[in-house]
């Protein structure tokens, strides 16, 4: 494999599971915000999984906030 070629990575769903149950944990209600933020980010610098995998913990937070209520 050359410097030149990317290896595609996709983050599992228990992993955006725990950063999810973490930052709730940890932020509790500003927790989507700060996730979309950090989406935000990643869609900045051109890192579409980054942005995927952030997307996913704002939603996956949104719906621990929900349940939580």
């Amino acid at each position: 494999m050359s410097d030149h070629q990317t290896t595609a990575w996709k983050t599992p769903d228990a992993d955006i599971e725990l950063f999810a149950t973490g930052l709730y944990r940890a932020r509790g209600a500003s927790a989507k915000e700060m996730a979309m933020a950090r989406a935000r980010t990643y869609k900045e610098v051109g890192d579409r999984e980054g942005h995927r995998v952030w997307r996913a913990v704002a939603d996956r937070v949104d719906k621990a906030h929900k349940r939580a209520n």
